[in-house]
Protein backbone atom coordinates (compact mmCIF):
# COMPACT_ATOMS: atom_id res chain seq x y z
CA UNK A 1 0.00 0.00 0.00
CA UNK A 2 0.76 3.52 -0.15
CA UNK A 3 2.67 5.57 2.54
CA UNK A 4 0.58 7.37 5.33
CA UNK A 5 0.21 11.06 4.86
CA UNK A 6 -0.89 13.12 8.45
CA UNK A 7 -4.03 14.25 7.71
CA UNK A 8 -4.26 16.43 10.80
CA UNK A 9 -1.63 18.72 13.08
CA UNK A 10 -2.87 20.44 16.21
CA UNK A 11 -1.55 21.05 19.57
CA UNK A 12 -5.24 21.85 21.85
CA UNK A 13 -3.72 21.00 25.53
CA UNK A 14 -0.40 23.01 26.72
CA UNK A 15 0.62 19.69 28.82
CA UNK A 16 -0.13 16.09 28.07
CA UNK A 17 -2.34 15.00 26.07
CA UNK A 18 -3.51 11.63 27.84
CA UNK A 19 -6.95 10.93 25.90
CA UNK A 20 -8.51 10.83 22.28
CA UNK A 21 -11.91 10.04 21.26
CA UNK A 22 -13.76 10.16 18.17
CA UNK A 23 -17.48 11.36 18.47
CA UNK A 24 -19.97 8.19 17.09
CA UNK A 25 -20.55 9.70 14.13
CA UNK A 26 -16.51 10.49 13.22
CA UNK A 27 -16.44 14.12 12.83
CA UNK A 28 -15.34 15.36 15.90
CA UNK A 29 -12.62 14.56 17.82
CA UNK A 30 -12.95 14.70 21.70
CA UNK A 31 -9.63 15.32 24.02
CA UNK A 32 -8.49 16.03 27.71
CA UNK A 33 -5.03 16.39 28.92
CA UNK A 34 -3.15 17.12 32.24
CA UNK A 35 -3.64 20.77 32.27
CA UNK A 36 -6.92 20.43 33.07
CA UNK A 37 -9.06 20.94 29.65
CA UNK A 38 -11.64 19.12 28.05
CA UNK A 39 -12.33 20.34 23.78
CA UNK A 40 -14.40 18.86 21.33
CA UNK A 41 -13.00 19.84 17.61
CA UNK A 42 -14.27 19.75 14.29
CA UNK A 43 -12.65 17.74 12.58
CA UNK A 44 -13.29 18.86 8.95
CA UNK A 45 -12.67 22.83 10.07
CA UNK A 46 -9.88 21.87 12.43
CA UNK A 47 -11.39 23.97 14.68
CA UNK A 48 -12.64 23.64 17.98
CA UNK A 49 -16.43 23.75 18.55
CA UNK A 50 -16.45 23.09 22.10
CA UNK A 51 -13.60 23.98 24.96
CA UNK A 52 -13.27 24.07 28.54
CA UNK A 53 -9.92 25.47 29.78
CA UNK A 54 -10.09 24.29 33.65
CA UNK A 55 -12.75 21.24 33.19
CA UNK A 56 -11.50 19.72 36.62
CA UNK A 57 -9.57 20.33 39.73
CA UNK A 58 -6.90 18.41 38.62
CA UNK A 59 -5.31 16.52 35.24
CA UNK A 60 -7.99 14.48 33.32
CA UNK A 61 -7.05 10.91 31.77
CA UNK A 62 -9.71 9.70 30.17
CA UNK A 63 -12.82 11.42 28.08
CA UNK A 64 -15.75 9.59 26.64
CA UNK A 65 -18.56 10.33 24.27
CA UNK A 66 -22.45 10.61 25.08
CA UNK A 67 -23.89 10.44 22.09
CA UNK A 68 -24.15 13.67 19.52
CA UNK A 69 -23.88 16.04 22.63
CA UNK A 70 -22.41 14.31 25.58
CA UNK A 71 -18.46 14.41 27.39
CA UNK A 72 -17.65 12.11 30.01
CA UNK A 73 -14.42 13.22 32.07
CA UNK A 74 -12.18 11.68 34.69
CA UNK A 75 -9.48 12.68 36.81
CA UNK A 76 -6.34 11.71 38.61
CA UNK A 77 -8.34 12.43 41.89
CA UNK A 78 -11.43 9.88 41.15
CA UNK A 79 -13.53 13.06 39.80
CA UNK A 80 -15.88 12.40 37.31
CA UNK A 81 -17.75 15.19 35.31
CA UNK A 82 -20.62 14.67 32.47
CA UNK A 83 -20.82 18.07 30.68
CA UNK A 84 -23.59 18.99 27.81
CA UNK A 85 -21.45 20.49 24.89
CA UNK A 86 -24.24 22.76 24.22
CA UNK A 87 -23.56 23.80 27.76
CA UNK A 88 -20.19 25.56 29.26
CA UNK A 89 -20.88 23.47 32.91
CA UNK A 90 -20.71 20.06 33.62
CA UNK A 91 -24.07 18.92 34.52
CA UNK A 92 -23.36 15.83 36.46
CA UNK A 93 -20.27 15.62 38.57
CA UNK A 94 -19.68 12.20 41.03
CA UNK A 95 -16.35 11.34 43.24
CA UNK A 96 -17.11 8.42 44.51
CA UNK A 97 -13.58 7.12 43.63
CA UNK A 98 -10.37 7.54 45.54
CA UNK A 99 -7.98 7.21 42.97
CA UNK A 100 -6.99 7.97 39.54
CA UNK A 101 -10.12 7.25 36.67
CA UNK A 102 -8.43 4.94 34.25
CA UNK A 103 -11.24 4.33 31.72
CA UNK A 104 -14.83 4.96 31.36
CA UNK A 105 -17.42 2.95 28.79
CA UNK A 106 -20.67 4.28 27.62
CA UNK A 107 -23.89 2.09 27.48
CA UNK A 108 -26.14 4.29 24.68
CA UNK A 109 -29.04 1.29 25.04
CA UNK A 110 -28.86 1.81 28.81
CA UNK A 111 -27.95 5.42 29.55
CA UNK A 112 -25.34 4.70 32.06
CA UNK A 113 -21.44 5.37 32.31
CA UNK A 114 -19.15 2.86 33.56
CA UNK A 115 -16.19 3.94 35.12
CA UNK A 116 -12.48 2.49 36.63
CA UNK A 117 -10.10 2.79 38.07
CA UNK A 118 -6.60 2.28 40.31
CA UNK A 119 -8.54 2.59 43.59
CA UNK A 120 -10.02 -0.95 42.59
CA UNK A 121 -13.50 -0.18 42.23
CA UNK A 122 -15.76 -0.39 39.31
CA UNK A 123 -18.71 2.09 39.24
CA UNK A 124 -21.83 2.44 36.85
CA UNK A 125 -24.01 5.47 36.66
CA UNK A 126 -27.42 6.41 35.77
CA UNK A 127 -27.43 9.14 33.36
CA UNK A 128 -31.20 9.36 33.54
CA UNK A 129 -31.25 9.74 36.88
CA UNK A 130 -28.27 11.43 37.89
CA UNK A 131 -26.88 9.04 40.43
CA UNK A 132 -24.41 5.87 41.31
CA UNK A 133 -26.19 2.44 40.24
CA UNK A 134 -24.06 0.19 40.74
CA UNK A 135 -20.59 0.14 42.20
CA UNK A 136 -18.00 -3.36 42.38
CA UNK A 137 -16.70 -4.52 45.75
CA UNK A 138 -12.63 -4.02 46.42
CA UNK A 139 -11.43 -6.27 43.46
CA UNK A 140 -7.37 -5.84 45.49
CA UNK A 141 -6.83 -5.19 41.73
CA UNK A 142 -5.52 -2.01 39.78
CA UNK A 143 -8.45 -1.27 36.91
CA UNK A 144 -6.67 0.08 33.83
CA UNK A 145 -9.37 -0.73 30.82
CA UNK A 146 -12.24 -1.21 29.53
CA UNK A 147 -14.14 -2.75 26.97
CA UNK A 148 -17.49 -4.46 25.67
CA UNK A 149 -18.16 -7.83 24.25
CA UNK A 150 -21.26 -10.34 23.49
CA UNK A 151 -23.50 -7.20 22.64
CA UNK A 152 -23.06 -5.18 25.86
CA UNK A 153 -24.14 -8.34 28.06
CA UNK A 154 -20.31 -8.32 29.11
CA UNK A 155 -17.59 -5.94 30.40
CA UNK A 156 -13.60 -7.11 30.21
CA UNK A 157 -11.56 -4.94 32.30
CA UNK A 158 -7.81 -5.14 32.20
CA UNK A 159 -5.58 -4.93 35.55
CA UNK A 160 -2.42 -4.38 36.42
CA UNK A 161 -1.97 -8.14 37.55
CA UNK A 162 -2.01 -9.05 33.98
CA UNK A 163 -5.57 -10.50 34.43
CA UNK A 164 -8.33 -9.45 32.21
CA UNK A 165 -11.56 -9.66 34.76
CA UNK A 166 -15.22 -10.32 33.09
CA UNK A 167 -18.60 -8.67 34.15
CA UNK A 168 -21.20 -9.25 33.58
CA UNK A 169 -23.49 -6.28 32.67
CA UNK A 170 -26.45 -5.52 35.91
CA UNK A 171 -23.99 -7.68 37.93
CA UNK A 172 -20.77 -5.47 39.24
CA UNK A 173 -20.11 -6.89 42.65
CA UNK A 174 -17.39 -9.34 41.43
CA UNK A 175 -15.99 -10.87 38.31
CA UNK A 176 -18.18 -13.32 37.00
CA UNK A 177 -14.64 -14.84 35.50
CA UNK A 178 -10.97 -13.99 34.86
CA UNK A 179 -8.78 -14.82 32.44
CA UNK A 180 -5.30 -15.46 34.18
CA UNK A 181 -1.83 -14.32 32.91
CA UNK A 182 -1.27 -17.84 32.22
CA UNK A 183 -3.87 -18.21 29.39
CA UNK A 184 -2.94 -14.45 28.16
CA UNK A 185 0.70 -15.16 28.16
CA UNK A 186 1.68 -12.29 30.61
CA UNK A 187 1.96 -10.82 33.84
CA UNK A 188 1.88 -7.58 32.91
CA UNK A 189 -0.57 -4.84 33.34
CA UNK A 190 -3.33 -5.12 30.45
CA UNK A 191 -3.27 -1.40 29.73
CA UNK A 192 -5.58 -1.03 26.59
CA UNK A 193 -8.80 -3.08 25.26
CA UNK A 194 -10.43 -3.27 21.72
CA UNK A 195 -13.24 -5.46 21.34
CA UNK A 196 -13.04 -7.89 17.90
CA UNK A 197 -16.73 -8.43 17.05
CA UNK A 198 -18.77 -9.39 20.12
CA UNK A 199 -16.42 -12.62 21.26
CA UNK A 200 -12.75 -11.78 20.94
CA UNK A 201 -10.79 -9.11 22.04
CA UNK A 202 -7.60 -7.28 21.31
CA UNK A 203 -5.17 -6.56 24.51
CA UNK A 204 -2.42 -3.92 24.69
CA UNK A 205 0.45 -4.58 27.94
CA UNK A 206 2.80 -2.95 29.80
CA UNK A 207 5.02 -5.47 27.90
CA UNK A 208 4.83 -3.44 24.30
CA UNK A 209 2.71 -6.88 23.13
CA UNK A 210 -0.74 -7.05 21.43
CA UNK A 211 -2.70 -10.10 22.07
CA UNK A 212 -5.83 -11.57 20.59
Amino acid sequence: GGQPERQLAVRPHTEACRSVRFDPQGLHLISCGSDCSVQRRDLAANKPVWKTSRAHASAINVCEPLGPHGVGTGDDDGVVHVWDTRQKCSVMSFSEHADVIQDLHFCLAKLQLACCSSDGHLSVYDLRKGRLEARSDELEEELLSMAPLKQGKKLVVGCASGVVGIFSWGDFGDFSDRLTPAVLGSTDAVEAIVPLGEHAMLTGSADGRLRA
